[in-house]
């Protein structure tokens, strides 16, 4: 029996394997090791899909050659987001044209995506967009609601976005931090906002903060580790923890003390402090 990972022949030792479902077992535990995962498949020359359970079944003795593709966690999740961002993409044409059998099809696979949309929107504790695209959807796909359209295109952009954020995460902190130091220079503001009952206004921008914070955050934690990026991240968790116990406090001094005197000089200095090195680190 021939095993290849990458085009490459493997030297792999059999044990106690009786079938193509166990060496496959030890060869992912194996790659897991060295952070990378199976993409793709085929046995005695014949693709499969990774989800089927027939070819597990598969004797040894009926195995001629094994060919897998492996891909590293971080390029395994950019083509998980490339499928799931197409799936809304066809999902807006399909409702858009009155294709009554794609939509039937898309909907008959949703059930599927719903479970790793966790994982791809990496929302944190406080998930706001799964939730919110489940009430959309709640009645199914149907080319009579132009909201579901809207829902779709809207989580095409969401998806395209975390996908940028995977594929190059350098460029996305480097242009998140830009941002971050934008909306600081005017944080002055949101403090005597919040002392003089606007606190819709300075809500609006706290809420703004935070989402670009979390996409500086995201894109950050793709990035090889380094002390450098594990100071600023776990000093922005720090900060920004504090910032959410005060706005569940409504402790409106706080929240102003929080933003003008630790939030703002931090972010201020965040661009000409991101010092990368090849992509590894800050």
């Amino acid at each position: 029996m021939t095993i290849s990972i990458n085009g490459e022949n493997i030297n792999y030792t059999l044990e106690d394997e009786q079938n193509a479902g166990d060496i496959l077992k030890g060869i992912s535990s194996w790659l897991e090791e060295s952070g990378k995962l199976i993409s793709g498949l085929e046995i005695n020359r014949e693709s499969l899909l990774l989800g089927e359970k027939k070819w597990k079944s598969i004797p040894i003795g009926l195995i001629d050659n094994i060919t897998i593709e492996a891909l590293s966690l971080r390029e395994g999740r950019v083509r998980q987001l490339e499928t799931a961002r197409d799936f809304f993409i066809l999902l807006e044409t399909a409702i858009k044209t009155g294709d009554e059998e794609s939509l039937k099809e898309l909907y008959e696979g949703f059930s599927d995506l719903k479970g790793i949309l966790p994982h791809l929107l990496n929302e944190g504790p406080h998930p706001t967009i799964l939730p919110h695209l489940e009430k959309a959807f709640e009645n199914g796909f149907t080319s009579t609601d132009g909201v579901s359209a809207a829902e779709a295109v809207q989580m095409a952009a969401v998806l395209e976005s975390r996908r940028r954020e995977t594929d190059s995460p350098e460029s996305e902190a480097r242009s998140a931090a830009k941002a971050l130091a934008e909306i600081a220079e005017n944080l002055d503001d949101v403090a005597v906002q919040l002392q003089t009952g606007q606190d819709k206004t300075a809500m609006g921008t706290i809420i703004h903060l935070t989402e670009i914070l979390q996409m500086f955050m995201r894109s950050l934690s793709w990035l090889n580790g380094s002390d450098a990026v594990e100071k600023i991240m776990n000093d922005m968790n720090r900060i920004f923890s504090e910032l959410e116990e005060a706005l569940k406090a409504g402790d409106t001094v706080l929240i102003g003390d929080l933003l003008e005197y630790e939030i703002k000089p931090r972010l201020i200095e965040l661009p000409s402090g991101m010092n990368f090195s090849g992509g590894n680190g800050l």
